[in-house]
């Protein structure tokens, strides 16, 4: 959950988790802590006023032993009673002056002071003392006993201080180790959550310096970093479909230096070989001369055609192609074209059906590009005309809506192969040998054609009539462009 959020809340979540966290096992080890004390207390550790307890009962001994205690014999068995450990006495005469005892110096001045602190615990040095005075059998005060202690927790063995002082020393300060435990955690996990994409991203810069653009960061979290992420994933795929359409453009201009050498090179070599000819014969037959002559201009068109549709093609390709849209009557201008093609297709004897249909009667004028939608008729109904037999019928059908024409051009011929119907308007497709060509051709004439019906907006398909023969249909819209292309339904 942490990885997905944006890195400021990562930030102010792991802040509140890591003083949340502290505050809890704080709260749980002193919780710990104080049981333990209760556990050791008694056994381990004795409680801050454990030898001020024990003082009354040394006292009551003192009183029991009299004046006895100013002679030291007695000092082995006065120690037994009282604690070395916690407890410091000393046994003092009428004065304040030590006789003998575990406490050093001077804790009485004089025989007044003594008096006034008599059955009294007073503060000195840090410590509590408690003087306890000493009578003879008549009752006169001869001396008094000192015991001096402290109001502090002690150890029952000094073995056991050795890590019992540490363990509560670390329990107190638990809360700043648990902030440094959680703080070295939680940055931990939010230095990896940042580490991984950055890692990724380094990777991925590596690749496209090296030109491998088939990668995806797979890193998909809605933050700054998975924004990024994404932001340079989209900038490979842009780079890739540049670097990939170069590539392209590179190809189709080496194949089409390399198609136009091909198809011109039948041509040339003609040429160069006629006009070879009439060099050798310079006063030879004029008849000869002449079939020489129209052999050499015949040629000379045919690749002057080549060149002048590669010139096309590259022109349809470039981006600041744009459409002349200029009002054209429909019907007056598709009789022109019939004219036209019955004269190409006299030698065949070819018949021609122009038919134009309109959605309204106020349809006649439809605005289009001109020049572009004669040479899309021309590259048709030129391969039909190609690939129609003696006699055959080629049918030019226009449907006028009122955003759009529809064309249909279906002929009498063979129709396409499977392979003709996947490679039709691919660039320098020439067809299958069913209807391949002795003149030659570039392979860019539907190709050409699709593209000029691209750019109105429309679409280009081809496909075989029920009854044979090959058909080729398509639409401008007269906005130019502006609609996407649609695939209507056939007629």
């Amino acid at each position: 959950m942490l990885e997905k959020m944006s890195l400021k809340s990562q930030f102010i979540l792991s802040f509140v988790l890591i003083m949340t966290l502290s505050l809890i096992a704080t709260i749980v080890t002193y919780f710990g802590g104080y049981l333990l004390f209760l556990k050791l207390q008694y056994e381990k550790i004795y409680p801050a006023n454990y030898y001020e307890k024990q003082i009354p009962a040394m006292e009551e001994e003192i009183k029991k032993k009299g004046v006895s205690l100013f002679n030291e014999t007695e000092k082995p068995s006065l120690e037994m009673l009282i604690p070395s450990e916690g407890v410091l006495y000393q046994i003092m005469d009428e004065n304040g002056s030590r006789l003998y005892g575990t406490e050093e110096g001077k804790l009485i001045k004089s025989k007044e002071d003594l008096y006034d602190k008599i059955n009294t615990t007073f503060a000195m040095n840090g410590r509590y003392v408690k003087i306890v005075p000493i009578f003879d059998s008549q009752g006169t005060l001869k001396g008094a006993a000192s015991f001096s202690y402290t109001l502090t927790p002690h150890y029952a063995r000094e073995q056991d201080k050795m890590w019992i002082m540490p363990l509560f020393i670390l329990i107190a300060f638990s809360p700043f180790l648990y902030i440094l435990l959680f703080t070295w955690l939680f940055s931990k996990k939010l230095s990896e959550n940042i580490r991984k994409p950055v890692m990724m991203l380094i990777d991925a810069s590596r690749k496209v310096r090296e030109k491998d653009l088939d990668f995806h960061i797979e890193y998909t979290a809605n933050n700054e970093v998975g924004r990024l992420c994404q932001s340079f994933n989209e900038m490979k795929n842009e780079l890739k479909n540049s670097l990939l359409a170069q590539w392209r453009a590179e190809q189709e201009r080496q194949e089409m230096v390399q198609a136009l050498a091909h198809d011109l090179k039948t041509p040339l070599s003609v040429i160069q070989g006629y006009a070879e000819s009439l060099l050798d014969e310079p006063s030879g037959d004029l008849r000869k001369r002449e079939k020489y002559l129209r052999i050499i201009t015949d040629h000379a068109r045919k690749g002057l055609k080549l060149i002048q549709e590669m010139l096309y093609a590259s022109e349809m390709e470039r981006p600041t192609a744009t459409l002349r849209i200029t009002p054209v009557d429909l019907s007056s201008f598709l009789m022109e074209k019939k004219e036209s093609y019955e004269m190409i297709g006299k030698g065949k004897e070819i018949h021609f059906n122009v038919e134009v249909v309109y959605e309204k009667p106020d349809q006649a004028i439809c605005p289009v590009d001109v020049e572009k939608l004669d040479r899309i008729l021309d590259n048709i109904v030129g391969n039909s005309i190609r690939y129609t037999p003696e006699g055959g019928t080629i049918t030019i059908r226009a449907q006028v809506t009122h955003d759009h024409v529809r064309f249909t051009i279906c002929d009498t011929g063979k129709g396409f192969s499977k392979k003709d119907l996947s490679n039709l308007f691919q660039k320098f497709y020439r067809g299958d040998q069913s209807r391949s060509t002795k003149e030659g051709h570039a392979g860019l004439g539907l190709y050409v054609a699709k593209k000029m019906v691209e750019m109105h907006g429309g679409n280009m398909t081809a496909f075989n009539a029920d009854k044979g023969g090959a058909c080729v249909e398509f639409e401008l819209y007269f906005n130019g462009g502006l609609y996407t292309s649609k695939k209507l339904p056939k007629t």
